[in-house]
Order: C-alpha cells, then structure tokens, then sequence
C-alpha cells in the first residue's frame, strides 16, 4: 500500500503560519536565555517613549497597555509566562471601538514581535490561576517578547527620549535666533538702512530652520545637530552686519543715525535741512525746534516739550536712556527697545509709524510702558498700544491732551 501525496486544501481556522511569524518565534527564542526578571509598571513609560521608534500607532499601544493590565507583576519574572486571555469583546468595550479595530491592533502587535498568540485547540481564550496567582494553565496572547526585548525597548525609548530633548531645545534656538534677527531688522527698517545683508540674515536662519525640520521630519538627530550648529555662526554674522552698517562711526550709539542724509523721522518736515538739525542735536538748549511732531490733536491741544522733559515724565523711559542729555533719536531708540520689552509686535510698530509718525508712535510707546508700569491696563500692552494706532486711524488720538495729563500728574508730585 503506498500512500498519495494530496495537496493541503482544507481550512482549519486557526492562524496562518507565516515566514515573518516564524523569524519572530526564532529570533526570540535565541534572545530568551538573556531575559531577566521585569517590573510590570516600568513598561508602561518605555513603551510610550519607544512608540516611535517602533513604529507602534497610539490605538495598539492602547490596547497593548490594557493587556499588560491583565496581567499581575509576579506574571513577569523568570519561570512564569505573561498571558493575559481578555476576549476581544472585552479589549473593544475597554478601547471603545469595535472589535474589527481590535483584530487589527492584534495583528499589528504580532507583526511588531511585540505579542505572540497561544492559541487553545479550539482557538479561544481561557485561563487559570492556583491559589497563589500563578498561571497554571492558559491560552491567549503572550507577552514573553516584552520581557525578552525589555532592554532592546529600553534603549530605544532613551534615545527617543534624548532625540525629543534635542528638537525641543532646538526649537527653542531656532526661534531664540528668530525672534534676534527679527529685532535687528525692524530695528534697520526703523532707521531706514536698507541693503542686500540686512535681508541676508533673514534668509540664513529660513535656510537652517528647513534644514532642521527635514531633519526632525527624518528623525535624524545627527542632520538636526547639524543644522543648530549653524546657529552660533549666525548669530557671529548678525553682530559684524550691526557693528558694521548700524553703528559706524557716523551713528551715535543709540544706533541712530547723524548725517542729514539720512532722515529717520517717519513725518519729515517739509524743512529737510531743519529736520536733520533737529535729529542731529542731542542738546536741549539747541536752536532747532525739540518739541514732538505729534498727530493733529482732535481737542485742539498742543504740547512742547524738549526730549529731557519727556525723560523727566516718564520714568520708565528713563531706565532706556544712557546720554545726559539726550535728543530725539535717543527717545525713538529708547521706544524701539521699549516695543521689544513690552512685547509689541513689529506689525503694530510700523502700522504706528505710518500713521502717527517717530515721534507721535515714540511718545505713544511711553505712554503704554508707563501706564504697564502703574498696573493701569487691564489687557497687555501690545493690546493698549494697537488701540491707540486704532485711533489714530480714526483721528480719535490725542496724544498731546495724554501728555498735558502725565505732565500735571508730575507738577503734583513735585
């Protein structure tokens, strides 16, 4: 009697064995005389920090949680075997999803060799414990491959965990050289330098912030490290361009500049020559006019000061003011920092030079950084200020009647 080779055609119902299910049962087979005693709690944070590295989704990782809670902490030391043998009814009410989803979870922490099914004869889930809790006979999904790559998983959360580090402190470099580049060019604009290096630096520090997100986008820590290297270099670049085109030897050291040719008011006077006098005189008792060229005052108000008189007024200014006597372009210097400090946005600023002027958005600024000063606004500075350009807008401002208000508030203190 000879026996006759029949092709396998039937269907059993029980899981079919794959090539990458076998290479998973071999490879942990010859990692299981490493494995060691694991505490049940510590796989919760590595797992969550190993996640991405894994490639594990957050819906599995969910469900691999909920069988590790099926399981007790002695499940995990030498000699015993972590099953848990929750139905997938019971994994679905816990998840909230249907148990289709919940299949599919399965599937995806098998493929990971992250759980391997030990399937009962008629493929349900069952199991017992004696009366000390252990395991004496069960049928489920088997959590061994976590204990036996409990220091593979390890690894990889600690350097997940350093590679977040990393692109969160570069972030905060990149937006550190940012928010650097941004001041000095609203600064330029402010005093009107214009040229090719000015925009120069707002295009290196685009180049390296692509460069990084490519790099995080990658999960290259060594491209990122790369990228914020570039940072320091790029800051050496933004101090040489402010050393060498703002403050040369023309300009005064508020950064303000002392040619004539050059006119820094946003409203000149239609008397160029007597305007730059004006910008150029740092004394009080100068001949040019020093009072503020402020916005038509709805009120009729009209107020003159010399820029020493506006220190005098406004002691916030004061700690922003380093000459003994000091001209207009010290108090728009002075403003411009104010604006950084206060956290005024450069929009605000420029809308505020376009409809009152230098010096109206310079006294302005004061007025907020005072009134901020006195815990008198209710909402944040950059909030008061856009309502004053507002106003401006709709001819409603009057400074000059503010001023005349802060000027006899310092006669009465006197």
């Amino acid at each position: 009697m000879t026996c006759t080779q029949t092709a396998f055609t039937g269907a059993t119902g029980a899981r079919p064995i794959t090539a990458l299910s076998r290479r998973i049962v071999r490879e942990l087979e010859a990692r299981a005389p490493a494995a060691t005693d694991v505490e049940r709690n510590r796989l919760y944070p590595i797992l969550e920090g190993a996640r991405v590295a894994l490639g594990l989704g957050t819906p599995a990782l969910q469900t691999l949680k909920h069988l590790i809670g099926f399981t007790r902490p002695d499940d995990w030391t030498l000699g015993r075997t972590p099953i848990a043998w929750p139905s997938n009814y019971t994994l679905a009410e816990l998840a909230g999803v249907t148990e289709s989803a919940i299949k599919a979870r399965l599937r995806q922490l098998r493929t990971l060799g992250l759980v391997t099914a030990h399937d009962s004869a008629h493929g349900r889930r069952t199991g017992r414990r004696d009366v000390s809790g252990a395991i004496t006979s069960a049928y489920g999904l088997d959590l061994s491959p976590l204990r036996i790559r409990f220091e593979e998983l390890r690894t990889l959360a600690d350097a997940q965990t350093a590679q977040s580090r990393l692109f969160k402190e570069g972030r905060q470099a990149i937006a550190r050289s940012r928010r650097l580049i941004g001041q000095v060019l609203a600064q330029a604009a402010d005093l009107q330098l214009t040229g090719a290096h000015w925009m120069a630096l707002q295009d290196a520090i685009e180049r390296i912030a692509a460069r990084a997100t490519a790099a995080r986008v990658a999960r290259d820590s060594a491209a990122y490290q790369a990228a914020l290297d570039c940072l320091p270099q790029l800051e050496q670049d933004v101090g040489a361009t402010i050393d060498r085109f703002m403050f040369t030897q023309k300009n005064s050291a508020s950064g303000s500049k002392s040619a004539p040719d050059i006119h820094i008011q946003t409203n000149p006077s239609p008397h160029p020559y007597v305007q730059g006098d004006r910008d150029r005189s740092r004394h009080p008792d100068a001949g040019a006019p020093s009072e503020p060229l402020l916005p038509a005052s709805p009120s009729g108000s009209v107020f003159k000061a010399r820029p020493v008189d506006l220190v005098a007024m406004f002691p916030t200014l004061a700690m922003y003011m380093s000459a003994p006597t000091p001209g207009w372009p010290d108090l728009h210097a002075a403003a411009a920092r104010l604006r950084h400090d206060l956290g005024i946005r450069t929009a605000t600023w420029v809308d505020a030079l376009d409809r009152i002027g230098r010096d109206g958005a310079a006294v302005a600024m004061m007025i907020t950084a005072e009134r901020q000063a006195r815990h008198e606004i209710r909402q944040t500075p950059g909030a008061y200020f856009a309502g004053m350009v507002a106003k401006a807008g709709r001819d409603e401002l009057d400074l000059g009647r503010s001023l005349w208000g802060f000027r006899h508030a310092v006669l009465a203190d006197h």
